[in-house]
Order: structure tokens, then C-alpha cells, then sequence
């Protein structure tokens, strides 16, 4: 199978463009340290897109890319962008070991494929060694796909049972539950269930007052071209608590505790309609002049304006 950065171009995925610039908002309100002081831990692919993105919105200057392409390894060196990206070559199974999480960290796993064992294995690493302040994002494919049997039975529910592990599918599922965005909501059940775990584990030898804590505040999905989620939470100790009330996630838009996801929809609009409804922004969409605009798509540029993708086309 052909590595996935020679079939897609991140760059121009508009649902990812504006999550990306959502996320930013979001790590500009952490009050744990100074951003400066974090250090960033991605999956950089060849474009390195979040790492030119987190450097120059958030002042990063400690950054790790986990690339297991070591074959194309001079193509990659050949494209990083700055000085401070470090790379790490191998899969995440056994580079993340390998990195010193005992200092603020903003991780970000955007992997391309589905959720699986061995990514609730990276989940599981991460969350048991956190420092109070980091924040784990986790992003994978969440379409559904039907899966048939011998006997035209449907087997999706015991496909995800096979990849992912009986103990970890609530038994009362049902693979009606998985159709539409069901399956991402399933990831998500169990993506925040990993990291409970863990911390649990973690904090069987320490005292109450040290315990550590976790809170998703990121919860999108959306489509470019397959269905995707992302979930991300922050890690905080016990006497942290102020800390994290500081940040005010709840006053985001798109913050998201639960289940529930924060739909990130780009409209089909031409450069004129984009002009004609930013001219009127920041409004709510019931006071927006619509004009010929169809209001479905007018109502899903409002959400997002401020996180639009800015597109440039040469004709």
C-alpha cells in the first residue's frame, strides 16, 4: 500500500485547513505555561503543514515529527520546513516511548487510517506518562463500512470487535449503531475509555492530592473525501484545577465534551458569495442577508467564517 502522503495532498483539505486553525484558537488558551515553553509531537508527514502552522501561530520551537517512511527519508529532510523540527524515524508503537513526555506537550496523532489496537496502544502511552498542561489530540478514519458474511449477514460490529478488541465494544452495541456517523461516535466511546484506563492505572501508586485528571474539550468530525473525527483532551493534575478553569474551552464554539461532535462543513460558495456574507460578519445567521445564497450553505459559512480555508486558483 502506497504511503499516504503520495496519494493526498494535506495541504488542500479544506475540512483539515480549517480544524487546524480551530485547534490554534483553542492552544492559544492554555494557561499552563507559556506556549513557548511546550514542545509539539506530530505525525508531519511530507508537508509538515501543522508544524509550519503551530511554529509561526504559537511560537513553538521544540518539535517532533514520528515518520516511520524511512525509506523516503532524504525527501523528507529535504522538505522540513525549520531548523527545530527533530525527526524520529519509526512507528509511533516505538518512537513515542522514546520521547520525553515529563514536559508539556501539545501531541497531535493524525493518523489516516482507522482506529486499531496498536493506536489505543499509542492512546494508552501517552495518557500513562502526560505531564499536567499536555494535550493529546487523536484523529482517525471513521466512515462506516458495512462488512457482509457467507451468509449476507451483517458483520461490521464484529469487524470493529476483531480490530479493536471485545472488552472495548459496549456489549449492548449494535451495528445499526454504527451506520452514518455512528462509528465515530463508537471511536470516540472508546478513544476516552483507553485514556481512563490509563490514568487509572497511573494513579493506583500516588496520592489523591496528586492525581491526574483529563478533560476532552475537541470533539470534530468532518469529510474530505472519508469521513474523519478527531478527539482532543488535556491533561491536569489535581492542584491544576485553577489552571484549567482559566482556559475557558466551554467558551469556544466548537467546544465539545461529549459525544456530541462539532460538524466542520465546508460550503460549495463562490469567491463573491464568501465576500458577500464576510462583508456582514460577525452576525448570527438569522440577521444575515441571504440574497441568492442557499441558506444551508450561508448557515454553515457563518459557523466557521473565521476559520474558512482562504484558497487561491490560478486560471
Amino acid at each position: 500500500m502506497a504511503a499516504s502522503y503520495r496519494e493526498i495532498d494535506y495541504r488542500i483539505r479544506p475540512g483539515k485547513h480549517a480544524e487546524r486553525l480551530m485547534m490554534v484558537e483553542a492552544f492559544r488558551r492554555l494557561q499552563f505555561g507559556s506556549l513557548e515553553s511546550y514542545q509539539y509531537i506530530g505525525l508531519g508527514s511530507v508537508y509538515f503543514s501543522d508544524f509550519r502552522l503551530f511554529h509561526r501561530a504559537l511560537g513553538m520551537t521544540k518539535m517532533v515529527s514520528v515518520e516511520k517512511a524511512a525509506h523516503d527519508r532524504k525527501r523528507f529532510e529535504a522538505n522540513i520546513p525549520y531548523g527545530c523540527i527533530e525527526m524520529s524515524w519509526g512507528d509511533t508503537a516505538s518512537e513515542l516511548p522514546k520521547i520525553d513526555l515529563g514536559v508539556r506537550s501539545i501531541i497531535w496523532l493524525d493518523y489516516d487510517g482507522r482506529l486499531s489496537k496498536s493506536i489505543l496502544g499509542d492512546i494508552r502511552e501517552v495518557a500513562g506518562r502526560a505531564a499536567g498542561g499536555t494535550v493529546l489530540a487523536v484523529t482517525v478514519q471513521s466512515k462506516y463500512d458495512r462488512s457482509t458474511g457467507d451468509d449476507g449477514g451483517d458483520r461490521s460490529l464484529a469487524v470493529i470487535q476483531e480490530s479493536l478488541g471485545l472488552d472495548r465494544i459496549p456489549i449492548e452495541t449494535t451495528p445499526q449503531q454504527l451506520r452514518g456517523i455512528g462509528t465515530g461516535h463508537l471511536f470516540r466511546d472508546v478513544i476516552i475509555e483507553e485514556i481512563t484506563r490509563s490514568i487509572s492505572d497511573r494513579n493506583a501508586a500516588r496520592h489523591p492530592g496528586q492525581h491526574m485528571k483529563f478533560r476532552q474539550f475537541i470533539h470534530f468530525g468532518y469529510e474530505d473525501g472519508v469521513r474523519m473525527m478527531t478527539v482532543g483532551v488535556i491533561f491536569y493534575d489535581a492542584g491544576q484545577e485553577g489552571l484549567l478553569g482559566q482556559c475557558r474551552f466551554e467558551d469556544l464554539s466548537f467546544y465539545r465534551d461529549g459525544s456530541d461532535t462539532f460538524e466542520i462543513v465546508i460550503p460549495k460558495l463562490t469567491p463573491r458569495e464568501i465576500g458577500f456574507l464576510e462583508s456582514q460578519m460577525p452576525r448570527s445567521f438569522d440577521t444575515v442577508d441571504l440574497a441568492a445564497i442557499p441558506p444551508k450553505d450561508a448557515k454553515q459559512y457563518t459557523n466557521i467564517y473565521r476559520y474558512f480555508p482562504n484558497t487561491t486558483f490560478i486560471e
